[in-house]
Formats: C-alpha cells, structure tokens, sequence
C-alpha cells in the first residue's frame, strides 16, 4: 500500500462519522503526518473511487470521501492499515513488544476474545499506563459470557502487577459493541475507536464496524474525551432528568447527552452527598452497562463507592445486572467504602424508585 493511500484512509477510519471534504482531509492529514498535498490526495482518492474502496459525493460545491463497507476488500484494506501501524510503534518500544508477546500467551487461548484495541496507546505508556478494549464474541450463555470477563479482568491483573502498570480494560461482547456504536449519546467506546491502534485480530475488529455500516446505522468516533469531573452543570442536570432525577427547583436546559454510565462517574468524583443519593435512583430507574461502569469507575477511582451503593441498591431492589456488577468487582478484589443505607432508601421512596 502506497503512503498516499495508507494515509486516506488511516485518517477518514479515525474521523468515523465525520463528513469531511477532499480540503478538510487534506488538512487532517498534514496536522496527524505533517505534509500533504491536496492535488495528489485528490487524484488517490478518485482512484480509490474506481476501485470501490471509497465513495465520492457532492455536498455543495465540495465532495465528501466515505468508506465503501458494501465493498469486501475494504476490510482487507483496513486490517493492513492496523498492522502497519502496529509494526511501526513496535519498532519504537522495545518494551511494548515484550509486553504485547507475554498478553498473548495470557489471551491466546481464550475462545471467546475476537478483537483487543488500545487506547492513545504511546500517551498512555508515557504515563506508565495502558487501556485496553476487549471484544468478545456474541455467546448465548450468558454465565460464560460473564465468567470470561471475570477471567479476563484476573489476566490484566496479573500483568498490570508483574509490570507494575496500571491497566483499564472496557470488555465488551459484539451485542455490547452494537449498542454503544449505534447509540446517539456520548460514551466512553466512541472516544476509544478514535484513539486506537488494534492490537490483536484487526479483521475481525473492522468486520463487526462493517456489519454496523451496512445496516444503515452511521458510527461516529468522538474526538475529545470526556472528563467526568468536568461536566458543565447544564450537561449534568439535564441528563440526570433524561434519567428520572430531577433536583427540586433546578432549571433544565439542552445539554449534550451523555451515558448513564459517565453521570455516575461524574456523581461519584464529585462527592456531593445531595448528588450521590441520584446513584441508586437512576440505576434502578435505567439499564445500566457493567462493563462500562466497571471500566469508568476504575479509571476514574471511584470503585470502592459505586461498590458500597450498588450492595445497598441489591438490598433494596435488586436485579441480575446489579448482582453480576457487585460479582466483577469482587473478582477485582474492590474494596468496598460503604454508603448511608436510609438516606437512599429515603430519597428512592421519594423518587418511586424502590
């Protein structure tokens, strides 16, 4: 594969979901490598256009590239985009190929793993840290599911203590995958798959992006992270009432929204005793992802406080997605801080939530 086109469609898989112009490319491209030059991107992306591998359309006066998912190669495509870049930064981290060597051995043999992707994987090991995404397979058991995913975070344990870095692992199954890539809200996979670089099996991971892509349904990657300590009030108050929590005589404006899993995260960072009472009540009031609350939570510090809620709210209503996140955290051996029982009791009662 030719620079010019590794590097077309390295930057339009990043910017999933963003339309941008053949000028906008070009800029993307010399901001991520450097150099470009709009005439040659141009006369590559027409060619990628006879060959199926993109579509051109007009929006105005400017033309738009997609990725062509209808096309068979463009997986191909893709996977050797990964793997490229995966034996360039290889080739600058002797330690990343000793580490990546001896996860294999722990995976390897794992049935149920399809795919694992980092995230902003060279800032990360700058910071003595790693975080990873684990695709699994779609499996009807739902007990194995939940087994390999407790062995799993038992693996990345082990490794994180031998290396003495620390590790944050989002796993997910395929259906899992789905939802949070098709969902209109912001979450925590979105900002990943703009920052990845697909370590393990890159065709299976592109495949399952292609399988979305050619139900209709647009991927968007999110370009800036959310810091959950950070969410503005008007972005916090408006999601807790999508929730069913509302704060007495607060105003709700049009904020942005964002997953149940980061306004937890959030509640719990910012230790507001009026907030976090909010917890158990939009739990019991929403579905809620295990795994996403377990990676944030863990990423964010805040463990050992979901823990002590979550064993109240399986108290006072409990359900099999509360019971399997309590079970994942003890297998992360969390140690629980416990949370005032009859205050939340109280304001569930007052919420219709118990």
């Amino acid at each position: 594969m030719d620079t010019t086109t590794f590097r077309i469609l390295d930057t339009i898989s990043t910017y999933l979901g963003k339309s941008l112009s053949i000028n906008q490319l070009t800029e993307k491209i010399r901001e991520i490598y450097g150099t470009a030059y709009y005439a040659n991107i141009y006369k590559r992306l027409h060619e990628l256009e006879t060959q199926g591998i993109l579509n051109l359309s007009k929006s105005g006066k400017s033309s738009i590239a997609e990725l062509n998912f209808s096309n068979y190669l463009l997986v191909d495509f893709l996977a050797e985009i990964e793997v490229k870049k995966k034996i360039e930064l290889l080739e600058r981290r002797a330690f990343l190929q000793m580490f990546l060597k001896e996860m294999d051995g722990y995976f390897s043999h794992s049935s149920s793993i399809k795919s694992i992707l980092s995230a902003d994987l060279e800032r990360n090991l700058n910071l003595n840290k790693m975080e990873f995404l684990c695709l699994l397979r779609r499996s009807t058991q739902e007990s194995r599911i939940q087994d390999e995913t407790a062995e799993i975070y038992r693996r990345f344990g082990r490794l994180q203590g031998k290396h003495n870095l620390r590790i944050d692992s989002l796993i997910l199954d395929e259906s899992g995958f789905h939802v949070l890539l098709e969902s209109n809200e912001i979450n925590p996979l979105k900002e990943i798959l703009f920052r990845k670089t697909v370590l393990f099996c890159p065709q299976a991971f592109w495949s399952e992006i292609s399988e979305i892509s050619e139900k209709g349904i647009e991927i968007r990657t999110e370009e800036t992270s959310v810091r959950p300590a950070e969410i503005p009030e008007i972005d916090l108050t408006y999601n807790l009432a999508r929730f069913g929590y509302k704060d007495f005589g607060s105003r709700i404006g049009q904020g942005k929204r964002i997953c149940i899993e980061y306004i937890i995260t959030s509640l719990l960072m910012q230790d507001d005793a009026r907030r976090i009472v909010a917890i158990p009540i939009i739990i019991a009031k929403n579905n809620v992802n295990s795994n996403v609350l377990i990676f944030l939570s863990q990423k964010f510090g805040v463990s050992g406080k979901l823990l002590g809620i979550l064993k109240i709210l399986a108290d006072i209503k409990p359900t099999e997605e509360i019971n399997r996140t309590i079970s994942l955290f003890e297998s992360l051996n969390v140690k629980e801080i416990e949370a005032d029982k009859s205050s939340i009791l109280e304001k569930m009662r007052l919420y219709n939530a118990a």
